[in-house]
């Protein structure tokens, strides 16, 4: 008897594999799994680049040659090497919430790890569903594509490929070296993998049912700049259509790195590991991934990695290139939270930390008269978050939003003011990255959600979705989202209710606007 069961087992799975969704690319035949009853293929774990390890590690990513016949992608790969920052802010707000840290398992990190994945609800050729690629946050060091908050599986069910992508982050994406050959990028190496991979979707999405000439980034945070700043080069001309940005704009946009600041925190790095100045890029190279990374987080764990002007992908900073010309008449929904600030200020704060720590987190406005604005805060928290969502997100998102207007461009400007129910709102507010799960349909065990949180689930998805379709969120389905531009400056507030207001904290935005007139763009 035990016989028989072993051969129907084995027919099963035999069965199992047979049914699995194959795909063709570059010579290889992927094989996925399908999800959510079937109705959703997965591929996960595709590579889309050669591993950048040894030579290729601070090189632009090379066209994947280490090839086979047939390749099963039903895994996600490793992580980007990284810090645990995120895996621990998940942690945290999963006891914040009432849950366990344990819900979150270690994260597996390499130094290989240029793979992507894709969630396509139908693998015929000629469907053309719009394409939507997640670029994930974590200040470019750390986060990575699998997040569970960002897997596909719903939003794929909306007629719409989902990809998510990884690209090298901190010492081993954003980083230089005066060694490096001048014949080839030598710089920015996170934001020419997410260049690769737009190529690659361009060249394979259709086999997965997608459009290639429909191809929408979305991306919450330092992954919403990155955005931001590929759609002000022309590296991504053909290959990129539209964009969303969420939880974004002023960061590391105003104020890029240098070639030669890159350069020289390389030259640090090697001076650290006590390698000999000449020739330090090739022993840099045979540097254990593990061991480079420890010494260069203990030496530059306060350095933000954003995009370097390198005079090869960026000429000048992304925020001079928005103020020339409004990114060229690109399409554009980018955004902000009401509390981006709120739940990483200490609960303690007082007046006088406002006042004291105030005028260092503060960008692009003058802080005597912000402060004035915030007086009547019972909260002094509220007030110093208040302060930093405006200067760091929201103003600067609705100046980027009505520049591209002004431009010729198209760009629309919400803002997520839905928190958590009961005393976790309270606590958290509508804190930073409390959006992405409405977009997703992920929201975690811990959360707690009711009508309310569906029905601005379907709202919002509805919105994404139609932008990536056609350059406009607006359809029949939902409340009418009119364009960022003046004189009228509406937004549409997405919260308990999805409404058209008018912009939020105008006081300060026009502050913001004062400061930036008053001091040069580079």
């Amino acid at each position: 008897m035990m016989l028989k069961y072993s051969f129907v087992l084995v027919a099963l799975i035999l069965s199992a594999c047979d049914n699995a969704p194959l795909v063709d690319v570059d010579g290889e035949t992927l094989t996925g799994k399908y999800v959510e009853d079937g109705k959703v293929a997965a591929f996960l774990g595709v590579p889309f680049a050669e591993a950048p390890i040894g030579d290729l590690r601070w090189r632009a990513p090379q066209p994947l040659s280490n090839t086979v016949a047939e390749r099963e992608v039903t895994e996600f790969a490793p992580a980007c090497m990284q810090s645990m920052r995120i895996l621990d802010w998940y942690r945290w707000m999963a006891v914040e919430m009432g849950g366990s840290a344990d819900y979150y398992d270690d994260l597996e990190v390499s130094e290989d790890c240029l793979y992507l994945n894709v969630w396509t609800p139908t693998l015929e050729d000629d469907a053309k569903l719009p394409v939507m690629i997640w670029v994930h946050g974590g200040s470019n060091n750390s986060g990575w594509a699998y997040e569970p908050n960002y897997y596909g599986h719903k939003l794929a069910q909306k007629d719409v490929v989902v990809v998510s992508v990884a690209y090298r982050q901190g010492a081993f994406g954003f980083l230089s070296h005066p060694d490096l050959p001048r014949g080839e990028p030598v710089a920015n190496f996170g934001y020419w993998d997410l260049a690769a991979s737009l190529q690659w979707v361009h060249d394979n999405i259709e086999k997965f049912g997608g459009d290639p000439s429909r191809v929408t980034m979305f991306g919450e945070s330092a992954g919403a700049e990155n955005i931001l700043a590929l759609m002000a080069t022309d590296a991504v001309d053909g290959l990129l259509h539209r964009g969303v940005a969420q939880s974004t704009a002023a960061f590391g946009l105003s104020r890029m790195s240098t070639l030669a600041e890159e350069e020289a925190r390389a030259l640090g790095l090697a001076a650290a590991l006590g390698l000999p100045e000449e020739n330090s890029l090739a022993a840099l190279r045979e540097i254990p991934a593990d061991e480079l990374f420890a010494v260069y987080d203990e030496l530059f764990s306060k350095h933000y990695h954003a995009a370097a002007i390198d005079g090869q992908l960026l000429i000048e900073s992304t925020w001079a290139t928005i103020q020339r010309d409004g990114l060229s008449g690109r399409e554009l929904i980018i955004g902000s939270n009401y509390h981006e600030w709120y739940a990483s200020t200490a609960e303690d704060t007082t007046w006088d930390d406002v006042i004291r720590q105030g005028a260092a987190l503060i960008e692009g406005i003058d802080y005597e008269s912000a402060l004035e604005v915030v007086r009547n805060e019972e909260d002094p928290r509220r007030a110093l978050d208040r302060l930093r969502t405006a200067s760091a997100m929201l103003c600067a998102s609705q100046n980027v939003a009505a520049t591209v207007n002004a431009a010729g461009g198209k760009a629309w400007m919400y803002h997520f003011t839905r928190a958590p129910q009961g005393q976790n709102g309270v606590s958290l507010g509508a804190y930073h990255g409390v959006e992405y799960p409405y977009i997703f349909d992920t929201h975690d065990p811990y959360f707690a959600i009711n009508d309310t949180d569906l029905a601005l689930r379907d709202a919002m998805q509805e919105y994404w979705v139609s932008f990536a379709a056609s350059g406009d969120p607006n359809t029949a389905a939902v409340t009418h989202w009119p364009r960022f531009e003046k004189p009228d400056m509406f937004v549409q507030e997405l919260g308990d209710s999805v409404m058209t207001v008018p912009a939020p904290e105008p006081e300060l935005c026009a502050l913001f606007e004062e400061g930036l007139a008053g001091r040069a763009v580079k």
